[in-house]
């Protein structure tokens, strides 16, 4: 439709005597327009107009374009020549040959290549939405359904995910107090441990998951029982039994309790 709309456009005759002026300033007037033509023989200057209704309040609003009749051919030829691309108040205006107002076919035509466009574009868009919906899914499920590591179960720890990024050691220490925890494991993302300019330490994120170890199995089974599903921070914890091959060792456990003590101290 756009393009057949453009081949209509086209192929219409200009009109020798008359020009279009684009891009005028909305608050200049057809006497103002008229006197910058003023060398010339001017019949008649129409800058359209649009009537709006806001409340009870009806009020015309310029349309940023205008049409120029001369008396002669060579006065619209002229009035191009001189000033097309000229400033005239607050912008400058472009000029050319006015065309013959659209008949009824050439306005339809016009509208339906407006709404296959206009459709056009919305269906991008639902396009898009579903793209990124499913996108969302996919990592929500990526995040919510971890990779079960193999290995014999652990009989007194619990294993965490879909943790919030921002959750420390002692954030659940505090949900798990009353099943007095034997020690937590919160692994963070290392590069994230850094100085801000000021020397303060910027507080470490985690990886969204962590680790806790109970005094037996009973308590390790009433903390599942207990905390699954329990929000902290606005996300639900998923929590497991844990599996021994990835329970943190000594060594990770101390290194563990010192980043705690260098982030505490830089807050």
């Amino acid at each position: 439709m756009s393009e057949m709309s453009e081949e209509v456009r086209a192929l219409k005759p200009v009109i020798e005597d008359r020009i279009y002026v684009g891009n005028v300033d909305y608050k200049a007037t057809e006497e103002e327009l008229k006197d910058l033509f003023k060398d010339l023989k001017v019949t008649e200057v129409e800058i359209p107009s649009k009537e709006n209704t806001r409340g009870d309040k009806t009020f015309k609003r310029r349309l940023g374009f205008a049409f120029v009749q001369f008396e002669t051919k060579e006065d619209a030829d002229k009035a191009i020549a001189d000033l097309n691309g000229q400033k005239f108040q607050r912008r400058n205006i472009f000029i050319k040959k006015a065309v013959p107002p659209p008949t009824e076919e050439e306005k339809k035509v016009k509208i339906e290549a407006y709404k296959a466009k206009k459709e056009e574009i919305q269906k991008a868009k639902e396009l898009k939405k579903e793209a990124n919906k499913k996108n969302d899914s996919t990592n929500a499920e990526s995040t919510t359904k971890p990779k079960v590591p193999e290995g014999e179960k652990s009989k007194d720890t619990i294993f965490i995910t879909n943790l919030d990024y921002k959750v420390n050691v002692k954030a659940l220490n505090n949900t798990f107090k009353d099943l007095k925890p034997k020690w937590i494991h919160v692994p963070t993302r290392r590069f994230q441990n850094k100085k801000y300019p000021n020397g303060k330490f910027r507080r470490p994120l985690n990886k969204g998951i962590a680790f806790i170890k109970f005094p037996n199995e009973e308590v390790q089974k009433q903390a599942i029982e207990e905390f699954n599903g329990k929000e902290i921070n606005g996300r639900e914890l998923i929590i497991d039994i844990a599996v021994d091959s990835k329970v943190p060792t000594k060594e990770e456990q101390e290194a563990e309790a010192d980043e705690n003590v260098e982030d505490s101290n830089g807050n």
